[in-house]
């Protein structure tokens, strides 16, 4: 883990679509998935087994993340903070601009048809347009970056086994690579590989490629810890000075009173 490319710490487009609410949330769940790799399915199976024990991330309808970067050591973080409820599709997100603090409230299958505020205003026209769709695109990179595991059976994307290795440190990792079809979220272009740990079960690694010719974008993923039905990681690091955080997560089964209104 040495480097981080710069496009992954501004707005990343994602290759990920919108979670829906399961038929039976509030039973007991569906049947572990299968993938046609059968190395695929044993390692899916056994992660979510360990981060979303009893189908805990079907159960985890609301999350609340602050999305954190930090470019240099004596630099404040830029933060993002996020609500959002997987069920419905609502999303709130708000972050500092020039003009003042943006909240954008929008529907994620719709999002031009939200709401947005900078600096307590309400913002109309072509401009307050505008504010939503960076509000979407940010919702999308900034959830990816939290929850990656849990959307590996997304619809349009494709798992493959890329079989064991060993890292220059002599961990050993399990690899499956993920790419999209043409057409699923804003980047179908982009490309992971998962590391997952095969003593604790864990993806605790990934590399981003942007495109097929791209040099690999690593970060681990660390510091796992219980939140509401599922686990999340806290941390992300590169090697370098930039790093992602979440110094707030939460996520609840309901979705609470009131957390999608305006400034």
């Amino acid at each position: 883990m040495r480097t981080l490319i710069l496009c992954t710490v501004s707005i990343l487009l994602i290759g990920c679509g919108e979670a829906t609410p399961p038929a039976d949330a509030g039973e007991a769940g569906p049947s572990p998935h299968t993938f046609q790799d059968p190395d695929v399915t044993r390692i899916h199976q056994r992660m979510m087994s360990v981060i979303a024990p009893e189908n805990g991330w079907e159960r985890a309808r609301y999350l609340e993340f602050d999305w954190a970067v930090r470019r240099a050591p004596d630099e404040p973080p830029l933060i993002r903070s996020h609500r959002w409820d997987r069920w419905d599709g609502m999303a709130r997100v708000q972050y500092p601009t020039p003009d003042g603090e943006l909240v954008a409230v929008f529907d994620t299958s719709n999002p031009e048809a939200g709401e947005a505020w900078v600096g307590g205003e309400a913002v109309t026209g072509e401009r307050r347009e505008e504010l939503l769709r960076g509000a979407h695109r940010a919702h999308i990179n900034d959830a990816y970056w939290l929850i990656m595991p849990f959307k590996w059976t997304d619809p349009g994307v494709h798992l493959r086994y890329l079989g064991e290795e060993t890292d220059e440190e002599g961990r050993e990792w399990e690899v499956v690579e993920l790419s999209f079809d043409d057409g699923t979220g804003l980047t179908p272009q982009n490309r992971y590989q998962a590391f997952v740990n095969p003593e604790s079960g864990r993806m605790e690694r990934w590399h981003h490629f942007s495109n097929a010719d791209a040099d690999p974008s690593p970060s681990d993923w660390v510091d796992w810890r219980r939140v509401g039905p599922i686990e999340l990681a806290e941390n992300r690091l590169s090697g370098g000075q930039i790093r992602i955080f979440f110094p707030h997560l939460r996520v609840e089964t309901e979705v609470p009173e009131g957390v999608f209104s305006g400034p």
